[in-house]
């Protein structure tokens, strides 16, 4: 195997109960914004890229973060959601990013929409969809054989994933498209990038094609496993 990964075995995560519990939804309407920050781009990449009806659903629980996403990422969306579990807002989705937002969207050919394209490679979403049973394997990267990629203005989104995330013991996963597990995926600007500020990144392969399925995102490993 490539000498920039390992195969690791998953870690067991408790999985928060919710069934029961009361959740309800706020619906809001925001005004559009005049700008498109890089969290915003990196967040709503997949409804630009790939499917105008995609639900993007993103931790809220945190303060910080509540506040990222209802002013730099729902206002580029036409329907938001704010979902309520027993009255405190756990997250927000959002759905059909609205034609102004598209036309920024494609505005720049710097910064993270370097790492934008990367992750998206392709519009083929059937990795999404097909449904096919398969048997998977996980590697972790190892941060320091990579070459890291700085991109300036994201310090948004480091706290993003860190303070939405990381913090609360949870994981973010992307499904990227048109991945596969070659020792060139080394030169990844999506891995580099992530690799600046994120302290763990897992491949998840699938062995019959050894196309990447999900890169998983997560802070320290040793504070994120059961007791």
């Amino acid at each position: 195997m490539f000498d920039w990964i390992e195969e690791t075995i998953p870690t067991n995560r408790s999985m928060k109960q919710v069934l029961g519990r009361r959740f309800n939804l706020k619906k809001v309407s925001l005004e559009s914004p005049a700008s498109m920050s890089e969290l915003a781009r990196l967040l709503s990449a997949g409804s630009a890229l790939l499917a105008d009806n995609m639900m993007n659903v993103y931790s809220a629980k945190d303060e910080t973060v509540r506040y990222l996403i209802m002013n730099d990422i729902a206002p580029h969306f036409e329907d938001v959601k704010i979902v309520y579990v027993e009255d405190e807002i756990d997250v927000i989705n959002m759905q059909y990013l609205k034609e102004e937002s598209k036309k920024m969207f494609d505005s720049t050919n710097n910064g993270i929409i370097q790492v934008i394209h990367d992750l998206f490679r392709t519009n083929d979403m059937s990795i999404w969809t097909d449904g096919k049973k398969r048997e998977l394997a996980r590697y972790s990267v190892k941060l320091n054989e990579l070459d890291k990629y700085v991109i300036d203005n994201t310090n948004d989104i480091q706290d993003f994933f860190t303070k939405g995330y990381f913090d609360l013991g949870e994981e973010f996963g992307f499904i990227p498209t048109g991945w596969t597990l070659v020792d060139e995926l080394k030169e990844s600007k999506a891995l580099r990038f992530f690799a600046t500020f994120i302290h763990c990144i897992t491949l998840v392969v699938d062995l019959s094609n050894k196309q990447v399925v999900m890169i998983q995102l997560s802070g320290d490993p040793e504070m994120n496993t059961d007791e």
